[in-house]
Parts: structure tokens; C-alpha cells; sequence
């Protein structure tokens, strides 16, 4: 019998564009189809046969947690240490998006010949879709400083080259960096490849969400009307420090900066649809997981992390590189409260109601506690999607964004704000 594919996880809206189900299927009948900003997976049915091992894969269709007590403590996950830290070295420290950290456990861990190889970004051109791609330990050395490696992308990327490298060098010890959804489908793919887990090292990334690639055109026509851009760094400490500013490059023009502000108020609208029912924020399936230090303590103009060990095999990597790295002990708890995870659990609530949607008995968030009714969340939902939408179109229909970024900011009548309020709790109610 014939099974499904992932064409099912573009139906609902629930790609990432990761990749991993095109690196895997082993008849290459996947390729890109660009649709609503994001770069989906379009199946050749001429030569598909139905293997179901692109769909087996997918971490669009859900995701499993061990559950630890609260939903808060099942999606922190497993913690055998926990530390702000920044490398010691302060030309990689400054190039990088924050601490260094990653760039520094990759460079050392390479250079030591712990690890063959590693897979990351090599391009802050957001014209094509970004891949990952292997760097080995000839091209990392004193180099490193000057590659595209470092720093921080916010957008989709795909892992398609790693899947299908280690299809062929099954013996290879690799270092994968990636966002939880990445993280998931490489472990995904690795074990129905039959491959050993141990020779991998992966570091997860903190992750509130990604942009869909319609930004850069919101931001080119918004900041750089009259010249294409030829990159962009989402984040970038030249300007004043971190947690740092956008910095654009037009095309034979001069880089010019935007503040972080600008940001943080485009991912109300350019959020790929699945974002929205990730409560994966810390990574819990990576070996080591790591983002930007909002703790309060240790915090730095040159940028810091905080860091989750989480395995063993990330216990030895770090122990491998803590040499290279200042490093302070801190507790889970403090980078719980700094990364808003209460907040970030809403995710939950809108994952229910989206499965609720799709039927079938799906579930996006497998084994965190529920704490609150999903229906409290409709209406949020709903406005939110409506954002979401807006962005989708937006290389299509520029002023659907216009349209509502303008309801947006216009005042709400308090009057009609109660009423609704009175008719949403009379309608649960009476469910």
C-alpha cells in the first residue's frame, strides 16, 4: 500500500523547510517549490514510489518530549550543566552573533581532529534558499574568523547536503548546528539511515521563531528602495554591541544599519505558519543548546550565551573546548525566566487547535502537560494567522500588508472590546 509523503505536511501548513526530506528520498523526486515565502518540498509522482521515508522524517508533524514534571520543565529538557560563556578569543568573539561559542567549539573540536567535518551556512545572500554545507578542518584554522560561518541567519535553512553526505561517508564524524526542527529531523533521518549516533555532535540553537525569505523584500523596498541588497546580518555588533542591529548591504552602495526594533517588529508578520506551534525553544534533542544571555548576570556589549549540556557526547565536546572559553555557572532556572518560556508555552494551545483543524489524531507537542482549556486561545489564533497571512502574499501583494499593519495599529473601541470579550466567554461557556 502506497503511503503518504510530505506533500501531506505542505497541505497543512506545517513545513519548516528543513530539508531532510529531500536529502533522504532515494530516488531524488524532491525539489523546491517556492510558495508563500517559504521554500516547501514538490514531489515528482513520476518517480516517487511511495517509500514514506520523506514523511517518516518530517518534524513538521509533530514532536515527542519526554515529560519532566511541568510543561515549562518537560521543554527545557535534560540539563547536566548549565553556564554563561563567550570565547576567549575576541575577534571570533566579535564577529559572531553573540558569545562565540559555537564558532569556538567547531573551530577547536576540528583543528583537535575530534570531529571530521562540519555542517554550517556559508552566505548572507538572501536571494537564493540557504544550504548548509560541509567545512572541514583545512578550511576552519586561523580562518574561521573570516568565513560566513558566524553570525546569526533567521531564516529557513535547508539540510539537505548533510543527509545526503552522510548517505555516502557513513563513517565520518560530523558536527550539525541547527534550530530544533533541523535538529529533530537530522536525529530523524540518522536513525532510519541506521547510522551510529555517537559519531555526531549536534548544537542546538535557542529559537523564538524564523522569518519566511518575503522579509527581505519588506526590507529591501522599506530601508533600500533604490538599490538591491547584496546581503543582510540580521544581527550585528559593529554599530553598538550587542544584542546588535540589522546591518544591510545595498548594491554598490555604502552598508548602512537598522535597529534591532525593526526586527522584532517584522516577525509579526513574516513567521513561517509552523513557527507558531513550536514550544522547542531550548532545543532539547541537541547534544549542547545555546543562544544569546538575557540572564541579567555576565551580560556584555561584545555579546555572551548561555549554554545546556545536555548528553554526554556534549559533555566531552565541551570539555574538549572549555579551555578556549570563559565560562560562569549559572542555573536552569534563571535562563527559563530570561527566555520567556511561560510565554512561549501559548505555542502549546495553538498547536492543539491547529490538530484539532487537521484531525487524524495529530499531536505537535507530544507528551507536554497540559495546563490551560486550548479555546481560550482562539481568537489570538486567528489574529495572529491573520498577520501570518499578510506576510505570505507579500511578493505578491504588497498592500495586504499595508492593509494590516494599519488595523493593526488603529486603537480598539472599548466598547466593542468588551462586548467581544462578554460573547467570547458566554460562547465557551456554553460549550
Amino acid at each position: 500500500m502506497e503511503q503518504e509523503t510530505v506533500y501531506t505536511t505542505v497541505q497543512a501548513g506545517l513545513c519548516c523547510g528543513c530539508g531532510i526530506c529531500k536529502g533522504i528520498c532515494p530516488k531524488g523526486c524532491i525539489s523546491w517549490d517556492k510558495q508563500n515565502g517559504l521554500y516547501v518540498p514538490k514531489i515528482d509522482e513520476k518517480f516517487c514510489i511511495g517509500c514514506g521515508l520523506c514523511v517518516s522524517v518530517c518534524p513538521g508533524l509533530g514532536q515527542n518530549y519526554e515529560t519532566a514534571g511541568t510543561a515549562a520543565d518537560t521543554v527545557t529538557g535534560s540539563v547536566l550543566g548549565c553556564f554563561n560563556a563567550w570565547s576567549k578569543d575576541s575577534a571570533l568573539r566579535n564577529v559572531s552573533a553573540s558569545g562565540g561559542v559555537v564558532s569556538t567549539i567547531i573551530r577547536e573540536l576540528l583543528t583537535s581532529g575530534v570531529y571530521d567535518g562540519a555542517f554550517c551556512l556559508d552566505s548572507y545572500d538572501y536571494r537564493d534558499q540557504l544550504k548548509t554545507r560541509l567545512y572541514t578542518t583545512e578550511e576552519v584554522g586561523t580562518r574561521w574568523n573570516e568565513s560566513n560561518a558566524p553570525k546569526s541567519r533567521y531564516l529557513p535553512v535547508s539540510h539537505e547536503k548533510a543527509i545526503m553526505y552522510i548517505k555516502t561517508h557513513r563513517n565520518t564524524r560530523l558536527i550539525f548546528v541547527g534550530t530544533s526542527c533541523a535538529i529533530r529531523g537530522l536525529q530523524a533521518a540518522i536513525k532510519k539511515l541506521n547510522l551510529e549516533r555517537t559519531q555526531y555532535l549536534f548544537i542546538g540553537l535557542f529559537c523564538d521563531k524564523v522569518f519566511n525569505y518575503n522579509v527581505i523584500s519588506y526590507f529591501e523596498d522599506t530601508y533600500s528602495p533604490d538599490a538591491p541588497l547584496e546581503a543582510l546580518h540580521f544581527k550585528n555588533k559593529e554599530s553598538g554591541g550587542w544584542p546588535g542591529d540589522m546591518k544591510f548591504f545595498p548594491k554598490d552602495g555604502k552598508p548602512f544599519y537598522r535597529p534591532l526594533a525593526d526586527r522584532t517588529k517584522a516577525k509579526a508578520y513574516f513567521v513561517p505558519e509552523r513557527c507558531i506551534y513550536c514550544v522547542d525553544k531550548l532545543n532539547v534533542c541537541a547534544d549542547i543548546s545555546l543562544g544569546d544571555n538575557y540572564t541579567g548576570k555576565d551580560e556584555s556589549k561584545l555579546g555572551s550565551n548561555s549554554v545546556i549540556i545536555r548528553t554526554q557526547i556534549g559533555v566531552s565536546a565541551w570539555a574538549a573546548a572549555k579551555d578556549l572559553l570563559e565560562i560562569r555557572d549559572i542555573c536552569i532556572e534563571e535562563i527559563q525566566q530570561a527566555q520567556a518560556l511561560d510565554w512561549r508555552l501559548d505555542n502549546l494551545y495553538f498547536g492543539d487547535l491547529k490538530a484539532e483543524q487537521i484531525g487524524n489524531g495529530l499531536d505537535l507537542n507530544d507528551g507536554v502537560p497540559r495546563e490551560k482549556e486550548p479555546e481560550l486561545f482562539t481568537q489570538d489564533l486567528k489574529n495572529g494567522l491573520k498577520k501570518l497571512r499578510a506576510g505570505a502574499v507579500y511578493d505578491i501583494n504588497s498592500t495586504e500588508l499595508q492593509k494590516q499593519i494599519r488595523k493593526d495599529n488603529k486603537k480598539p473601541n472599548p466598547a466593542v472590546k468588551f462586548v467581544k470579550r462578554c460573547y467570547s466567554y458566554i460562547k465557551r461557556r456554553i460549550k
